[in-house]
């Protein structure tokens, strides 16, 4: 608690109401679809927030780095069933059993206050992130993709749902998946693409951050 100095965000004791739970790579941190009691806090790794849609295809949304809230807008009712949650590194988090404290946390300002700025920050951080992603060519984006979707040094990520992401074309996206191979930054392999060149697509990522930074 001190640490993340989670408790500093209420103006009442928030520990009694507080469980640590940890999550590892491609575990499910929210069920898409679920009605949660809990607010989470992230306070270590990274974790991917996707939806799936009516015909059954699923769109990446976002990509969340510790420290952040998760679950905040089914907590403030601005929907009811949560959007899917996976960790894509191993994650701990806090949970906040939101069910046994609502009536406190929502006449907490000091926390209110946070979560406010918390959410206005998100906006900001997305909004230069796409900005940025407009300006630069794919190979650019795709590098900064990469870094932030790997795991363990490979990159796995379903093509569809990258070439969505990023605004591109399925076939845009696998010619320069291919010139990353063919040159020596990736090597295709059974369980995805390993990264071989980590100092090259270092150096094209830097030029775009997706976390908008």
């Amino acid at each position: 608690m001190k640490s993340f100095h989670l408790a500093e965000f209420f103006s009442f004791d928030i520990a009694p109401y507080c469980s640590t739970a940890k999550f590892e790579s491609g575990q499910s941190i929210l069920e898409e679809g679920s009605e949660t009691v809990s607010l989470y806090y992230l306070s270590e790794g990274r974790a991917k927030l996707f939806l799936t849609h009516e015909n059954g295809r699923t769109s990446l949304v976002s990509f969340l780095d510790a420290p952040c809230f998760i679950g905040e807008m089914e907590f403030l009712g601005a929907q009811q069933c949560t959007n899917g949650v996976t960790a894509i590194t191993p994650c701990t988090c806090y949970r906040i059993d939101t069910a046994a404290c609502h009536a406190q946390i929502m006449n907490d300002a000091k926390f209110l206050r946070q979560l406010c700025l918390f959410l206005s920050k998100k906006a900001l951080r997305n909004t230069v992130a796409y900005s940025k992603s407009q300006a630069y060519p794919l190979e650019n984006r795709l590098a900064a993709f990469i870094f932030t979707a790997a795991t363990g040094g490979v990159y796995r990520e379903k093509h569809t749902e990258a070439a969505e992401f990023l605004g591109v074309s399925y076939r845009h996206l696998l010619y320069v998946l291919a010139d990353f191979v063919k040159k020596g930054i990736l090597k295709k392999n059974k369980s995805g693409y390993l990264i071989t060149d980590f100092k090259t697509l270092q150096e094209l990522a830097d030029k775009v951050k997706l976390n908008g930074s």
